[in-house]
């Protein structure tokens, strides 16, 4: 979908006339030539039109990505999201499948994160090699603001498993040191961190880790906000405190509710 195309599907959505979209943002005729993909819009216009109207820019983005992605991009995605259900539900044979699909790319930060994310399933961590292990620490060394980039914090999500504890906890610092400061984040780097939070606060617990950043972990997906968006790392952060303090029964009543609310590829790797 073009963006002239998504601003319609907006518009028409909220039961607009194209003068009343443009708020006098931009001249309606340039605008209804927009919708028809004849002129194009600049970004402070086409943002100014939107936060009029309190458009979600997530929902927005998702309508045009596919138009303005590269297919390397969509194809990546596509895979990403194909792993990420043989991950949750733990299906063996296709995380083997999407392991071929995934070493075909040309991306090796997005090969890195799934060599180790099927290296840990198979309980190979120990077979990757020191010179594998370096080149993924050293994405993260090389850079002065690894904590700002997208990229490089999914391969942080996945790889948690492979750096020393004084590594792993010197990076979960830098990390929580950033995004604990008083300033505005978008709901996806949140999110982002709160998915490394809880990936932390597993490794810890299930392979018997005495980091320093559990408290902090616990912390950050506590002072969530109460968003249904948040829900899951929510309901992790109480199935986690319950562990880390010895009751496991309570943790336990946790993940046998979100089972019987169907939620089983959810908590698939909760091993109590």
């Amino acid at each position: 979908m073009t963006i002239g195309e998504a601003l319609k599907k907006e518009r028409l959505r909220l039961g607009l006339t194209q003068e009343e979209m443009v708020q006098g943002v931009i001249h309606k005729g340039h605008y209804s030539k927009i919708e028809r993909g004849i002129e194009g819009i600049s970004a402070e216009s086409l943002f100014k039109i939107l936060f009029a109207h309190q458009i979600d820019l997530d929902d927005f983005l998702t309508l045009i990505k596919d138009q303005y992605c590269t297919k390397q991009q969509l194809e990546e995605e596509k895979i990403e999201d194909r792993v990420m259900r043989a991950f949750n539900s733990a299906n063996k044979h296709d995380i083997e499948d999407a392991l071929n699909d995934v070493i075909a790319t040309n991306n090796n930060i997005f090969k890195y994160r799934y060599i180790v994310a099927v290296a840990y399933f198979r309980g190979q961590l120990n077979e990757l090699s020191p010179n594998f292990k370096n080149k993924v620490i050293n994405e993260f060394i090389s850079r002065n603001n690894w904590v700002e980039s997208v990229d490089l914090l999914r391969l942080f999500g996945n790889c948690i498993q492979i750096f020393n504890c004084e590594q792993l906890d010197n990076f979960m610092h830098q990390l929580l040191k950033y995004y604990t400061k008083d300033q505005a984040f978008s709901e996806k780097m949140i999110e982002r961190v709160a998915m490394i939070c809880n990936n932390y606060l597993y490794l810890c617990y299930f392979e018997n880790i005495s980091g320093k950043n559990i408290k902090n972990c616990l912390d950050y997906l506590h002072n969530l906000d109460n968003h249904s968006h948040f829900m899951f790392y929510k309901i992790a952060q109480k199935f986690y405190e319950y562990l880390f303090a010895g009751e496991k029964e309570k943790a336990k009543t946790i993940k046998d509710q979100l089972v019987s609310w169907g939620f089983n590829d959810k908590v698939a790797s909760w091993k109590i």
